[in-house]
Formats: structure tokens, sequence, C-alpha cells
């Protein structure tokens, strides 16, 4: 073992003391410089997808006429607050009524914005990616909120079965619908990533009910609030 002489010793003990004053000044100066270098990386990534956009609408809303991509847009935005709020670093695959293009993708505008989207979710490498859309079937009983997840990702179904049961909890029961079971499903925005991810379908524009609730600020409100519960269950 190789002792230290009192020399370098010394040298060794100022620079620790000059360091531990400059952060001192640092913190009584500009607190919130030092909170921000700090938690900077800790902060978790989540990817907020609102569906559709552009000249892809979506389904519409059986007596409103309502656009599923201009009601996508409204509860991403919202729910992107509320994460913001609590603590986690959002990003938005859209923040405006578009499609995206894709160098690689010139033939077909659906496939294009899918793999923009997918490009976007791979760069972020987020904790967690939740597509917002609405849903729609031919029998205007059906209602209700569901989540679908990629069968092949273990953290993806146990995602969607947190986000699903606090959705039967919160919003399916208080609204007439029935529990739902998260459901395994065969697309792009699920697959194209090795991330937790997961999409829900809000509830059933082909419902008239359902219809209200998702037009109405304040379930629009409490729908983004509750997928934001979903979420930070799942990554706490």
């Amino acid at each position: 073992m190789h002792k230290i002489s009192d020399f370098k010793l010394n040298i060794l003990k100022a620079a620790a003391m000059l360091l531990s004053a400059v952060f001192v000044a640092l913190a009584l100066s500009s607190p919130f410089i030092v909170a921000s270098v700090m938690s900077r990386d800790s902060r978790k990534v989540v990817v907020v997808d609102a569906g559709h956009g552009g000249a892809d609408g979506g389904v519409t809303g059986k007596r409103t006429g309502v656009k599923e991509s201009d009601l996508n847009l409204k509860v991403a935005k919202l729910l992107g607050e509320y994460l913001v709020a609590g603590g986690y670093r959002v990003i938005y695959t859209r923040q405006n009524d578009t499609m995206h293009t894709h160098p690689d993708v010139r033939d077909n505008k659906k496939r294009a914005d899918m793999f923009k989207r997918g490009n976007i979710i791979n760069a972020a490498k987020p904790d967690a990616m939740v597509s917002v859309h609405m849903n729609f079937y031919s029998a205007s009983s059906r209602r209700g909120a569901q989540v679908f997840f990629d069968r092949y990702s273990e953290q993806g179904r146990r995602f969607a079965d947190i986000m699903q049961e606090i959705i039967n909890r919160d919003l399916n029961s208080d609204n007439g619908g029935r529990a739902y079971t998260a459901l395994s499903a065969e697309k792009y925005l699920l697959s194209c990533s090795p991330y937790p991810s997961i999409i829900v379908e809000c509830g059933f524009l082909s419902n008239p009910f359902d219809e209200a609730n998702l037009t109405d600020k304040n379930y629009q409100t409490k729908l983004a609030y509750t997928l934001f519960l979903g979420i930070d269950g799942f990554l706490k």
C-alpha cells in the first residue's frame, strides 16, 4: 500500500473544500438551478401518443360528428399536464392536427405516420408509452374504456392490467359500463419498441352516453387524470 504524502493529502483536502464551497454557493444563490441539475436525469419519461390526426381523423361521433383525432389530442394534452405536474418528462408524438411524413415511406401516408411515431418512441427510450384512442362499434349499446397491449411484452401486459384496473374502478363502474379485461392486440405502436406500451380506447363514440361524456370538458379532465393514475401506479 502506498502512503499519500502530507503535501498531496493537503492538496486533496483543499480541492474538496473548494468544490464544497462552490456547490453551497450555487445552492444559496440559485437553488432551482441545483435542483434542476440533480433531477434532470432522474425524471422518468412517458411518451403520450394522440391517435390519428390530420387527414386521418379516426372514427366520428354518431350524434355529434366529432372527430376522434380531436378528442384524442385534447385528452393527450391534459394527460401530459398531469404527468409534468407529477414530475415526469413528457414526449408527445403530435401536438397539433397533423400526420407525420417519413423519408422511407412515400406511397402510404398512414404507414409513414406510424413509422414516424415509432421513431419518436424509440428515440425517447421511455419508461412507458400510452396511445390515446376512442372506440366505435356497430351495436350502440357497447360502452366503456378498454386497454390493449402487445402479447409478447410482459411489461406491457403488466402496465395494461394496472391501467385497466384503475379505469374500471374510476370510470367504467361510475358510468354504466362493464368492467373490462385488458386484451392483447397486434398494433404497430405496441410492437415497434421494447418499451412498455399500451393503447387505451377511452370509450365508444357509437354509444350516446359515452359520446356525451367524451365530448364534455369535465369528463375529459377526469379521464386524463385516471390515465395519469394508471401510469403513475405502473411506474411507481
